[in-house]
């Protein structure tokens, strides 16, 4: 059976990251995946399925109409493309799938005619997945939407405790992601300057692609690091950070719990479907900076209370495990093609 992901961009994001992931192990189920985008092969992450890159979406749709596959739209500009493409009235052929891995038109605060555009993009009448209960929510409450629940994994080979000599309990991680507000990383670090003027023995770590901005506390920034450098980085610290305003699910949080390390977070609506406070994370309000630096102040310094809700962070994290996806994913996708 073949099976073709619909990108726009193929940059570093939780969302595009779970499609590779489904993509590859799909493959090794013995599928036959395919990667339609219009950024290239990424550099961030070991995909082995190939990116066939294009120009537009229009050069893109001559060669999806050609294939009798199921085709999966995976970003609210690709729904119309793969609707389309499946259309025999204009030419097309294959079974359509909506992959919604977010309420996108969270993106355009400012924006009205574009987040117009998202909502009008639910309306299309092909079946919906979802990895959060959240987006199955609001798709429900909203958009009269039924959705298939797919949830979410992260690779427990990769994400799990790994504790070197260069532990250091005083480090706070956090991923630099400051050119996209809904991440809130502004709030991390007003929350990270105020913990430094309580315990100045703390450093500060980043990853990611841009620069963290922050001088004058102690710190490294790694750019681009691969998920093996990433787990060490949170199995190595004290606690991971994320405050963000909104998340469709914030799979970096749940990373950082499966290498057991404690987390400051923000309730951000996806994540508060495996984030609860005071059993396996610290919570606070959507940009409270006390409330975070708080949160950290009490991890930092509060060894049982820390490793409490590590424990069980890590057993939350147990539970988004790859095989019930892949699980899912094949009784799915079976079904609508009639052979399941």
């Amino acid at each position: 059976m073949d099976i073709v992901y619909v990108l726009e961009s193929t940059v570093l994001a939780g969302g595009i990251k779970n499609v590779f992931e489904q993509a590859d192990r799909l493959a090794d189920l013995g599928y036959r995946t395919h990667l339609f985008a219009l950024g290239g092969q990424p550099d961030w992450f070991p995909l082995r399925t190939k990116i066939r890159q294009f120009p537009n979406y229009s050069i893109m749709s001559n060669e999806l109409k050609k294939m009798d596959a199921i085709k999966v739209a995976t970003w609210w500009k690709t729904a119309q493309v793969v609707w389309n493409c499946c259309d025999p009235k204009q030419g097309g052929c294959g079974i359509p799938f909506y992959l919604v891995q977010d309420i996108e038109e969270s993106y355009y605060p400012h924006w009205p005619a574009m987040g117009d555009q998202v909502r009008q993009t639910y309306n299309i009448p092909m079946p919906i997945l979802t990895i959060a209960d959240w987006t199955a929510n609001q798709l429900s409450e909203h958009y009269q939407r039924d959705a298939i629940p797919i949830s979410i994994a992260i690779d427990q080979d990769v994400f799990k405790p790994s504790r070197t000599d260069g532990y250091d309990p005083c480090r706070i991680v956090a991923c630099s992601r400051k050119s996209q507000p809904l991440k809130g990383y502004d709030i991390t670090v007003q929350a990270v300057k105020a913990v430094y003027r309580e315990l100045p023995q703390i450093s500060f770590d980043t990853y990611g692609f841009e620069d963290p901005g922050i001088y004058g506390i102690p710190g490294h920034h790694l750019f681009r690091p691969d998920d093996r450098t990433i787990a060490q980085l949170y199995s190595n610290c004290g606690v991971f950070v994320q405050t963000s305003f909104h998340e469709g699910f914030g799979l970096p949080i749940l990373e950082a719990m499966a290498c057991g390390t404690p987390v400051v977070v923000t309730g951000a609506e996806g994540n508060e479907e495996f984030c609860h406070h005071e059993k396996n994370c610290v919570m606070v309000e959507k940009g409270d900076v006390d409330g975070v630096a708080q949160g950290i102040v009490r991890v930092l310094t509060d060894r049982e209370f820390a490793e409490s809700i590590s424990v069980k962070g890590r057993e939350t994290a147990r539970r988004y495990d790859w095989p019930r996806v892949l699980h899912r994913l094949d009784h799915i996708f079976g079904r609508h093609a009639g052979k399941g």
